[in-house]
């Protein structure tokens, strides 16, 4: 039998996280992560985690738990994810999936591939990553698989790196490695937040003073004077981009400047991923459309199930 999950994707400081709590409380739902930044603990400020008041709302599952120093693949998250899912529906709830993570969602919702690894390549790229750099590595996927490229976070070099080795070892393009669902009965409605682009470069620049007045930087000195510099989770925007000023190459400036270029790129991505994606039309939280009709659609999406 299938069962309804409800999702509010979208990129970053597009306003995802109100409407999501708004949608939970209407259709007596729990929020379940869907951002690979913040299921690490310690990194509430950098990545923009829900606030205390806000996780008050409404139940929220699969926040900063993780330590920074531990690895989190798509396949971690699809098996965390599914496992939650089933606890909420469990509790004749509706799961819903919020975050910026297109990959998360995809491996949640469609599935991952079946591509095999290839551990001494895997080797070989990260020397390569380490001898030549994120940007050469980027460059090598682009001339192997240009969508691929277009398709995922190129900031994140462990995903870099993954997609050049499916690539390679299959033979075939990072989009055709084939799915395999965890979630089978889950029938999924998405809903995709977006916003004008000039309006969403203000809110990204708003966030990232935000982000420096409450703290920011001593909160990346704290994880890096625990984990070092290398670990997984501060492999973020927000969070590289203060290394240069910790050893003195960089003004705080500089730094804020440089983080509000990264994010304004990441969401970009973002909106090029989610705008491939099948689904409802997108919702422009910054124009004064009625959300009426939004709620109208996910009311009748959801009365189709029996919990």
């Amino acid at each position: 039998m299938q069962k309804p999950a409800l999702a509010v994707l979208g990129p970053t400081a597009s306003g995802k996280t109100a409407l999501a709590i708004e949608i939970a409380r209407r259709f007596d739902g729990e929020i379940v992560n869907c951002d690979s930044r913040q299921v690490y603990r310690g990194m509430q400020i950098g990545t923009a985690s829900p606030s205390p008041e806000e996780l008050q709302q409404v139940p929220h599952h699969l926040f900063n738990f993780l330590s920074p120093a531990e690895n989190f693949s798509a396949a971690d998250y699809a098996q965390k994810a599914a496992e939650v899912c089933r606890e909420i529906w469990g509790r004749k709830k509706i799961p819903l999936l919020t975050g910026g993570t297109g990959f998360y969602y995809a491996a949640i919702s469609e599935g991952l591939g079946d591509a095999g690894q290839n551990l001494q390549r895997a080797e070989e790229l990260r020397k390569l990553l380490e001898n030549r750099g994120l940007e050469y590595m980027v460059g090598m996927l682009q001339q192997l698989d240009p969508a691929a490229v277009a398709g995922i976070d190129t900031n994140n070099s462990r995903r870099v790196l993954r997609a050049i080795e499916i690539v390679e070892t299959t033979g075939k393009p990072y989009a055709e490695n084939r799915p395999v669902s965890l979630l089978t009965e889950a029938d999924f409605f998405p809903v995709v937040v977006t916003r004008a682009r000039e309006e969403l470069h203000r809110s990204i620049a708003l966030r990232v003073d935000k982000m420096i007045a409450d703290g920011l930087e001593a909160e990346v000195r704290q994880l890096v004077s625990k984990f070092g510099q290398q670990a997984p989770g501060l492999n973020s925007i927000g969070y590289q981009e203060w290394f240069a000023n910790f050893n003195g190459a960089m003004t705080v400036a500089q730094v804020k400047e440089l983080i509000i270029i990264h994010t304004r790129q990441y969401a970009k991505r973002q909106e090029t991923w989610f705008r491939r994606r099948p689904g409802v039309a997108p919702v422009d939280i910054g124009s004064q459309q009625d959300p009426a009709a939004i709620f109208q659609q996910i009311a009748a999406f959801v009365g189709q199930f029996a919990l």
